[in-house]
């Protein structure tokens, strides 16, 4: 009886106590739960059939001497609004409604997210005191086949009791990620071979939008798109650095064979064959859970990092967009009729390769596309991406699908890419990778996305007991403080790649973020306030910031990011008629909230609400814009063109083809099917200005075709230009790469073309040089070509000349000038002066054909002179009389 009491108790009690052996290699404490999960499940389906997404569902147990009382909602923030999964073969309707977050009753501050399948809880709860715990389910770690009596469904512990046991027999200097000095190599051969991007210039409204100190948000000024002119103008209260909260990063998600087969088998009736079917769609729910769990621990270190650089970027957070899961049915099919072989089968792939074989899909519709997988790669890696640079090499986020070139055994090859692209696997040296270190894997490879490589310098990697930080080399267990945050150095390189992005020098593709983000400074859905990040962009002393300091958390426990103070009407960043000492600025100050407009009047506080009242709107087709429009609703956007029942039109080329381009840039109207009319056609009858009225700079003409410039006429649409579109032409990879493969075989060819120019260069050289003028006046007249165009043959006489002659003299007698001397005297005279002609003509002095040297004379004489011997300077000065 004793016996059979003690085991009862010990039935009821271990569930929920300590476990001193180890859970696996890297959890060396943890406890189990055993809480009813048939509760839990008719509340996740009373919440999945709710027709609002607020339905809670709360889940009660303890655990590590904590009374957890989660209080979870539908997460509709990690997937996207029109998510798409895929399966091997097409679109599968898949419920994400098992997707939750939430927090902690009773524990400000707190928060959790996870998933719930048959009742049973999975995911982190994070506790601000006492950190994080990880809620697994138990088969991960006791399959049912070696423990199947086993009475507990789930595991939890601390973020402190998990433990990197492989980290002193990791290989290199990257362990963990793998980045090293090969990949490395080869990385950048391809990054810095792809294709050249086209500049990006963006529309001229995008241009103007971005520059708001020279737009008038109530006119009504046309924006160069026609879905731009079709949209409705809409009122912001004020503007800020990223006015369109374009903040989303996209992500394409798809999930190997490999991971497929072993969550699969985690399941006891995966060898069912009845059960098949059941059993592949648990297999779904479970592989959506974990991309959403993981997702969402990424979004909760980068949405609260500051990477600030020449711009402010706040709250980069993530959104699943696509989803492909890959079962293992492909891997199993072995004849012909199975389609295309799915790469991804082969086992034995190394970490470089895998990269590469998902990085050949075109993922450019996406800002990131990653594979998960559950591969033991070589040196203990768990992850691998392309890293981005600000300028130069491509890769990281946002990165185009293009030609890049490599050589393979001598030979050139390209090949289209997507390197916006990264992997992570979820087993290292034959072990399952916990989700805290597997959550930041997954940070630090889109680290490498975002463009940070490794923290190097001592100060970024600092160690001890605080920890190393993401995107150190090595993968770190996740137990120190420093483990979930970016160093200094990550986040300038970081900042440096989101200014490049912001400042139009890299292709932007992030998306405009549909939820709710506190410290924006802007009030939106579930925030009663918002004045900023922290208590330095926080100047609100009725609101507190997103981050709440520890001085106002002890005056005040229950103190919320996003919330008002104590004793406070309202906040300055409601809107402005709540004033500096937080309360509504009275009826009776007459405060003028809103300044008449072309449509609207003035609106004044109403002392009872922080945002100004609507103002009274004008009467439709109230002329407005300097009687260029008409106002509708208060706003300035009609055509003027229905003040006479008319409707607005745009002059084109297509059905005038001769029409002056200052003519494409004036308002027209038509009735009906009527042919389109300018304005200046009939301006007189409706008593507008001659001329008609013109469009303003910017806005499109000749029916989209084109844009008005500031003199109005009508332009094409050319985002490159003449010079641009020829030098792509010439200077394209590709043109490059065919002349290059094609000096490579016809060598010889290129070797006589060489010789052949330096030939010719030779010649020319030679043609050209006696009709060069020189500076030089004892040099001879340049030929004029017009004399060689006319006497050909004296000019290829003088270039022979230039050649010929041997003679050689040297400088004697009073006179200095130039006597004739024999060959044989070259050698002891060549010091005593220039040679004949010396400064006459271009080169060295040649006599003609006719001409013979003298014999050597004797010395002069004192009564040596010309007219004593006429014949020795006759002979001497023989070509001077020469043409």
């Amino acid at each position: 009886m004793f016996s059979d009491c003690v085991s009862i108790f010990l039935l009821l009690v271990l569930p929920f106590t300590g476990i001193a052996e180890r859970l696996n290699e890297y959890i060396n404490t943890y406890e189990t739960l055993n809480y009813d999960t048939k509760d839990v499940q008719h509340a996740h389906f009373r919440a999945k059939r709710s027709a609002s997404s607020e339905a809670v569902v709360q889940i009660s147990f303890n655990a590590h001497g904590h009374d957890f009382r989660l209080r979870m909602k539908r997460d509709l923030d990690v997937f996207n609004d029109k998510l798409e999964i895929h399966g091997p073969e097409g679109m599968l309707d898949l419920d994400t409604s098992h997707i939750y977050q939430g927090n902690i009753l009773g524990v400000p501050n707190s928060s959790a997210f996870g998933s719930i399948i048959d009742g049973v809880f999975e995911g982190k709860i994070i506790m601000p005191k006492k950190g994080s715990y990880y809620v697994e389910k138990a088969h991960h770690y006791f399959p049912h086949a070696t423990h199947p009596n086993k009475t507990f469904h789930s595991v939890i512990y601390h973020e402190d009791h998990v433990e990197d046991p492989y980290a002193n027999i990791r290989k290199g200097h990257s362990a963990g990620c793998g980045i090293n000095d090969e990949v490395i190599q080869w990385m950048n051969k391809i990054q810095f071979s792809g294709e050249g991007d086209p500049p990006i210039s963006p529309p001229v409204s995008e241009k103007l939008q971005s520059d708001k100190k020279y737009i008038n948000t109530e006119d009504a000024f046309n924006k160069y798109s026609k879905e731009m002119n079709e949209q409705t103008k809409t009122r912001h209260k004020r503007s800020t650095r990223r006015d369109d909260n374009k903040n989303t990063c996209s992500l394409y998600i798809q999930t190997d064979p490999l991971i497929w087969r072993h969550i699969r088998e985690g399941f006891p009736e995966h060898l069912d064959p009845k059960k098949q079917s059941e059993v592949n769609e648990k297999t779904r729910e479970e592989i959506l859970s974990l991309i959403a769990h993981h997702v969402t621990a990424v979004n909760y270190i980068y949405r609260d990092t500051k990477f600030d650089g020449r711009n402010e970027h706040r709250n980069i957070k993530f959104e699943v967009q696509r989803i492909k899961i890959d079962d293992d049915s492909s891997c199993r099919c072995y004849h012909r009729g199975c389609g295309e072989i799915n790469q991804f089968c082969l086992e034995n792939i190394d970490v470089s390769n895998f990269l590469n074989i998902h990085s050949l899909g075109n993922h450019e519709d996406f800002c990131l596309a990653y594979v998960f997988t559950y591969r033991d790669f070589t040196g203990g890696t768990l992850g691998l991406a392309w890293v981005a640079s600000a300028s130069g090499a491509s890769g990281g986020i946002c990165e185009k699908y293009k030609t890049y070139t490599e050589t393979i055994g001598g030979m050139y090859q390209s090949t289209k890419r997507s390197l916006n692209t990264g992997i992570i696997t979820f087993v290292n040296y034959n072990s399952r990778v916990p989700p805290k270190v597997s959550q930041l894997t997954l940070a630090h490879e889109i680290g490498h996305n975002f463009g940070s490589p490794h923290d190097y310098p001592p100060e970024c990697r600092p160690g001890g007991p605080n920890g190393n930080y993401i995107m150190f080399a090595s993968a770190t267990s996740g137990d120190r403080p420093n483990n979930s945050k970016f160093s200094s150095c990550s986040i300038g390189n970081i900042s440096n790649v989101l200014d490049a992005i912001e400042e139009k020098k890299k292709r932007n593709c992030f998306t405009t973020s549909a939820g709710a983000f506190c410290g924006n400074k802007i009030v939106e859905a579930g925030e009663e306030c918002d004045c900023g990040y922290d208590d330095k962009e926080c100047k609100d002393q009725c609101c507190y910031p997103r981050i709440v300091s520890v001085r106002d958390r002890e005056l005040n426990r229950t103190a919320f990011g996003c919330t008002r103070r104590k004793d406070t009407d309202c906040s300055p960043s409601q809107g402005p008629c709540c004033n500096s000492e937080c309360h509504f600025i009275p009826v009776y100050q007459g405060e003028e909230c809103k300044m008449e407009s072309d449509c609207s009047r003035s609106s004044k506080c109403n002392g009872t609400s922080a945002e100004c009242p609507s103002p009274v709107p004008r009467e439709d087709k109230t002329r407005c814009n300097n009687g260029t429009q008409l106002c509708i609703k208060g706003e300035c956007s009609g055509s003027i063109c229905l003040e006479w029942n008319l409707e607005a039109c745009s002059l084109t080329t297509q059905d005038h083809p001769n029409i002056d381009k200052r003519k494409l840039c004036e308002l027209a109207c038509q009735n009906g099917t009527d042919v389109c009319r300018s304005t200046s056609e009939f301006s007189d009858k409706v008593g507008l200005p001659p001329g008609g009225i013109s469009l303003r700079p910017g806005s499109p003409c000749d029916n989209f075709q084109g844009y008005c410039d500031v003199f109005l006429k009508c332009r094409a649409v050319d985002a490159d230009g003449p010079l641009v579109r020829l030098m792509n032409l010439l200077l394209n990879k590709d043109t490059l790469i065919t002349v290059a493969q094609w000096i490579t075989e016809y060598w010889w060819a290129v070797l006589l073309m060489g010789i052949t120019f330096i030939i010719f260069m030779g010649l020319f050289i030679k043609c050209c040089a006696v009709h060069t003028p020189s500076s030089n006046p004892k040099m001879k007249k340049a030929q004029r070509i017009s004399d060689t165009l006319r006497r050909p043959m004296n000019t290829l006489r003088r270039m022979r000349y230039h050649h010929g002659g041997p003679h050689n003299a040297s400088a004697s007698g009073p006179s200095g000038r130039n006597r004739r001397e024999p060959p044989s005297s070259r050698s002891s005279t060549s010091q005593g002066g220039p040679r004949p002609g010396y400064g006459e003509g271009r080169g060295h002095y040649h006599a003609p054909k006719e001409y013979s040297p003298l014999a050597t004379a004797p010395p002069p004489s004192n009564n040596f002179s010309r007219q004593n011997h006429p014949e020795l300077y006759a002979g001497a000065y023989e070509m001077r009389n020469k043409v």
